[in-house]
């Protein structure tokens, strides 16, 4: 099967699902043709294989041309979460997208696949809008102009400003199926941050990312990253201190004006 044009959008859950049909609808009203979704649950108390499927299978069109949907056995952690969801595709091209979140409209992957069929990127960002919990009201969107420049620029200039901090928005994060032959799956040594020490390897080593002006994604404050418990606060803290540490301050001195507060 020739897989050249597959998109596969990966939809991580955990313990918010009370959100995935709405970010289902978004994927199975695409007018891409070509689309596999993958949902991977992080051993969520609640999660309901039979019903999502039956969702799926309700409402999918022609243009689904696959769906897979696992639960791990135990708690994986994020970053473990999406490699397994990674592992399981078979698309050209991947869509990172939590399943609080929904793609922007209908031509989101279209114009994505469009986007990295015209140019040499690997990997792209886009804007992303960020919603209150019911999806009404938008609250802002990022990134901010100042900071797109970087993001498309020189990928030595863009690993600089990255390590005063993240300004690459993660949701809706697209890459090519060549950017994980070629620089490997994500970091498993960090739990929960998945986007902020991928930024900072892949611009290190020369990967320029693509920005696509327009949005991806509607990110819903409120959604799990916003509720983090004691225990979970502590390893994505942890993770921020292994960025730091791993990717950053060794290279201080091979890397001109490099700062980190």
């Amino acid at each position: 099967m020739d897989n050249s044009n597959l998109v596969s959008v990966l939809v991580l859950s955990y313990n918010n699902l009370r959100y995935m049909k709405e970010c289902l609808s978004s994927i199975l009203e695409q007018n891409y043709q070509h689309i596999e979704i993958i949902i991977s649950d992080d051993f969520s108390s609640d999660f309901k294989r039979e019903e999502i499927e039956q969702f799926i299978i309700e409402n999918k069109k022609e243009n689904i041309v696959n769906y897979i949907i696992n639960q791990n056995s135990c708690n994986l952690g994020t970053v473990k979460n999406l490699n397994k969801a990674i592992s399981l595709a078979t698309g050209n091209y991947f869509i990172n997208l939590a399943c609080d979140d929904l793609l922007f409209d209908v031509e989101v992957i279209s114009n994505i696949v469009k986007y990295f069929l015209e140019s040499n990127y690997l990997i792209l960002a886009g804007y992303v809008a960020q919603y209150d919990e019911q999806l009404k009201e938008c609250l802002l969107t990022t990134p901010t102009w100042q900071y797109i420049k970087h993001i498309y620029g020189n990928p030595i200039d863009c690993y600089r400003l990255l390590c005063a901090g993240n300004f690459i928005p993660a949701p809706g994060m697209s890459y090519k199926r060549e950017l994980i032959d070629r620089y490997g799956m994500y970091d498993e040594e960090y739990k929960l941050l998945e986007d902020y020490p991928r930024w900072l390897y892949l611009a290190r080593n020369g990967c320029s990312i693509g920005f696509l002006p327009r949005y991806i994604v509607k990110y819903r404050k409120g959604g799990i990253s916003f509720n983090r418990d004691d225990k979970n606060n502590k390893i994505y803290n942890d993770d921020l201190a292994l960025v730091k540490e791993k990717e950053i301050l060794p290279y201080v001195n091979t890397i001109k004006d490099v700062i980190y507060k």
